[in-house]
């Protein structure tokens, strides 16, 4: 933190990105990748003067903890998806069809209502967006669930030690979203406690928490880039969540309480 939000606070000078809460979600990348590409060194100094290895933190570069990740993404992926075919169903949702392509004349219509313009292939944005989705989890996954978990853990006991983590990772994204972000801490605590519980019942190994973080925030991520996706009908807010803070809403906590449940009965 010490190293990363001053190089954040660089990036932001040198693209005069406005210092404002909430941070607007075209400028969160750019702010969050130094924080980011330095956490890994910052654990490796912390590990040496430990004497700890990365086994130690749940890392174990192995085929077992790949197919852990490929467990966890494949959930969380499908539970987002899941999710939002249900509103799809309700009618709170509706399809939002891509451009047409340009007429034989070479003219390019306007895209009719409910189209999005043309842009990058679906491929190419499903490419670049699933690096930066292992990337994050990894990372969030590295610093919350390792690094804070094994150091907690020698200090609490084991229930205080789950409730602090918990309440740490979601406090800790006031960082970018500001007093704004408040309605979504109790979700995002509960979704702290959910990848906690992933790394217990995979004997202390971070793949399969690392992959249900991978998997919501590619499965997030991918629908809002390709915008394929629009509000339908007027829904339930206590339902479905705050726009932007699907963690205010009954839906999607639910998702999170019924993968905690398949985790702790199938894990």
């Amino acid at each position: 933190m010490a190293l990363g939000i001053p190089a954040s606070l660089l990036v932001a000078r040198i693209g005069r990105v406005p210092l404002a809460y909430p941070v607007a979600p075209q400028h969160k990348l750019p702010l969050l990748l130094p924080l980011y590409l330095v956490a890994p060194a910052a654990v490796e100094v912390h590990r040496r003067l430990e004497a700890a290895t990365w086994r130690d933190y749940g890392i174990v570069w192995s085929p077992s903890f790949g197919w852990l990740g490929v467990v966890g993404f494949a959930i969380a992926a499908g539970g987002v998806v899941a999710l939002v075919a249900l509103q799809l169903g309700l009618g709170w949702r509706k399809w939002r069809s891509l451009a047409l392509p340009p007429n034989p004349d070479g003219a390019v219509e306007a895209p009719p209502d409910g189209a999005v313009a043309a842009g990058p292939a679906p491929g190419v944005v499903l490419l670049a967006v699933l690096p930066l989705a292992l990337f994050v989890g990894w990372i969030e996954e590295l610093v919350f669930r390792g690094v804070l978990v094994n150091g907690l853990g020698q200090a609490l006991p084991l229930g205080l030690m789950a409730i602090a983590v918990s309440l740490f990772f979601a406090v800790s994204h006031l960082v970018w979203d500001g007093p704004a972000g408040a309605p979504q801490l109790p979700g995002l605590a509960v979704m702290g406690a959910v990848l906690l519980l992933a790394r217990w019942v995979a004997g202390g190994s971070l793949g399969l928490a690392w992959g249900l973080h991978a998997g919501w925030v590619f499965a997030i991520a991918a629908i809002d880039a390709l915008a394929l996706v629009q509000p339908g009908k007027e829904s339930p807010v206590w339902l479905v969540g705050l726009p932007d803070q699907p963690l205010t809403g009954v839906l999607p906590l639910a998702l999170l309480g019924l993968t905690g449940a398949g985790l702790w009965l199938f894990g």
